[in-house]
């Protein structure tokens, strides 16, 4: 036995939307059978990706808008962690591991100690090491994208100089957008050709996390709607082989943040459907 439920996802602003079954009570499962390499389909491949993309998304959504920074940090000729092997594959993984100690060994830690003596707080950051150019379709040099708060990107200019080299620092500003699932699936398609089962990215400990409702019995699999002021993203209907939609999802972007009261969720109410 089964029932239908719909719960939401809220992330900053970023309010999702889901609608799927569930099981009413324990369940039986065949055991899996040995997995191997190499054996996930193109469909799961690419379930897995919008997975990595909206976690990062969420990670964003909760922790910046607005004023903060999309960067870009990249390396001069003198700078750049040259690879010493002759083949080119072997050698691409040796700059893409030395740029990620030179990152992560380096500068991340200098950046969160002069962060925190200047503001007093903890850094918030989530980053990538890219190797790809999605423009391109083709390796590129090795670089990195970070988000950084407002007040941070004064501090990771002067410390990158000293890894990257003068004006390898190349910062956007955020908008109020609301929703960074953009600027997630961006960062993701930077990074290719990474093994199975390693994190395309990664972010400071002890930032803001989605939170999660709980499942609410619904009748309707379909009936998803914007809630009162949400501007609609994305919205989606999976369907079986028979051609029923068995889930559905809606992503959204409020005017402001969800509010929590005495340890509730105060969720703003739906959008009324229009009259014929």
């Amino acid at each position: 036995m089964r029932r239908l439920v719909k719960y939401y996802i809220i992330s900053g602003r970023t309010v999702e939307e889901k609608r799927s079954w569930i099981p009413l009570g324990p369940t039986y499962r065949r055991p899996r059978g040995t997995r191997r390499a190499g054996a996930s389909t193109l469909k799961k491949i690419k379930a897995n990706e919008r997975s990595c993309v909206l976690n990062l998304a969420r990670t964003i959504n909760c922790n910046f808008g607005v004023g903060d920074w999309f960067t870009a940090l990249k390396y001069d000729d003198a700078h750049y962690p040259t690879g010493t092997a002759t083949d080119p594959d072997q050698r691409r993984e040796e700059e893409y591991q030395a740029a990620k100690a030179v990152l992560t060994k380096k500068f991340l830690p200098k950046l969160r100690k002069e962060y925190e003596k200047q503001t007093g707080k903890k850094l918030p950051a989530v980053w990538v090491t890219a190797n790809w150019s999605p423009r391109h379709k083709h390796w590129s040099r090795i670089h990195h994208h970070i988000v950084l708060p407002n007040d941070a990107l004064p501090i990771a200019e002067k410390i990158w100089k000293r890894f990257g080299g003068l004006g390898t620092v190349h910062p956007e500003p955020m908008t109020n957008e609301g929703d960074y699932t953009k600027v997630a699936q961006y960062m993701i398609d930077n990074v290719q050709g990474r093994p199975s089962g390693e994190n395309k990215w990664s972010s400071c400990r002890g930032m803001l996390k989605p939170v999660i409702t709980e499942p609410v019995e619904v009748s309707d699999v379909e009936d998803v709607q914007p809630l009162d002021g949400g501007i609609i993203k994305d919205v989606m209907h999976y369907q079986d082989e028979d051609g029923r939609t068995v889930s559905a999802y809606l992503r959204q972007t409020l005017p402001e943040k969800v509010k929590i009261r005495g340890g509730q969720i105060v969720m703003p109410k739906r959008r009324r459907r229009k009259s014929a």
